[in-house]
């Protein structure tokens, strides 16, 4: 099977893979339909027309800030902890008479997890998670890990995380190309300091630093997919089409705490 053992396809989250996920047991887990798909499709037309305010971001456009882009600037970093509760609100508006894909997200977690789940707080302030993610045609992220204590500020040095998780809900996707592609390797703090900062941001490792296999995942609209951050991974390019997603991550401080949700 190779690989594909370190996918687990479920159809409910439960306490079991969510710790095997963060025990790096798996390297993602996908829940496929965890979002109707109708709603899915609806709900991404009016995000589509919503993401003209976008907040530029690079590879991907956005409607709110992500904590990498704003942890060093302390401008953008109260704006982004402002649009916590109005990302929240309008999440459900737009979703409304359907339940929002984020809320259904956050209550799995809670009700998995022994010591529930809840937003990430930041000097005492409640961060966005589950912020809308448009890729179009041509982008790309390349291989990388998303390890929140590399990119933290005196805010977040008490926050102590023990495991890290992506989690995205595809409310559209390409027609060609735009895949998850992750590798059986991760890439310690040790190995990622010797760089010297050559991937600021724990961002852009080259494919030959990689092992050769890789398992690629071709999400379906609806899907809910959480992979173990700290395993490189990268979005493959999408050749045709775009994709749309509601993403953040969670972590973990062990089974009795609290899960931190955030963008």
């Amino acid at each position: 099977m190779g690989l594909q053992s370190k996918l687990a396809t479920v159809d409910l989250l439960d306490e079991q893979v969510l710790a095997d996920l963060f025990d790096r047991k798996y390297i993602a887990v996908r829940v496929p339909r965890f979002y109707s798909p109708a709603y899915a499709k609806s709900l991404s037309e009016l995000l589509y027309k919503e993401i003209d305010d976008a907040v530029a971001a690079g590879i991907y456009e956005s409607n709110v800030d992500s904590y990498w882009s704003v942890a060093k600037d302390s401008r953008r970093r109260e704006r982004y902890l402002n649009a916590a509760l109005p990302l929240q609100r309008k999440l459900r508006r737009l979703s409304a008479p359907h339940p929002s894909p984020v809320d259904l997200l956050r209550v799995a977690l809670d009700e998995s997890w022994p010591g529930g789940a809840g937003l990430m707080r930041i000097g005492g302030r409640k961060t966005p998670f589950g912020a809308t993610r448009l890729w179009r045609t041509n982008s790309e992220a390349l291989p990388h890990q998303d390890v929140l204590h590399r990119e933290q500020t005196d805010d977040t040095r008490d926050i102590n995380l023990v495991g890290q998780l992506g989690v995205n809900i595809y409310l559209d996707v390409a027609e060609e190309g735009g895949g998850l592609e992750a590798w059986d390797h991760i890439v310690s703090d040790e190995e990622y300091y010797a760089l010297g900062r050559d991937y600021e941001g724990s961002y852009g490792y080259s494919r030959e630093q990689l092992p050769e296999q890789s398992l690629v995942i071709a999400p379906q609209v609806g899907d809910l997919i959480l992979i173990n951050t700290a395993f490189v991974h990268a979005v493959r390019k999408i050749t045709h089409g775009r994709r749309i997603t509601v993403s953040g991550f969670v972590g973990s401080r062990g089974m009795s705490e609290p899960l931190r949700c955030w963008s």
